[in-house]
């Protein structure tokens, strides 16, 4: 149990002494790029889908 505490303290003091962060503007940025990217590939998904769904339905009615 004293190695995982160890381990737990060693990993605290490696995140605040030895990491470089970015800045608080630029991980916000960087948010807003993958909010928008995934709003913009669930879309393309979705429609993808409906094309599909739609030519399948299409497909399945000529039967």
């Amino acid at each position: 149990m004293n190695n995982f505490i160890q381990y737990i303290k060693d990993s605290f003091e490696e995140l605040s002494t030895n990491m470089t962060w970015i800045s608080r503007e630029e991980a916000q940025k960087s948010t807003v790029v993958v909010a928008a990217f995934t709003i913009v590939f669930a879309l393309a998904v979705a429609a993808i889908d409906k094309v599909f769904q739609t030519g399948l339905d299409n497909f399945f009615k000529m039967f």
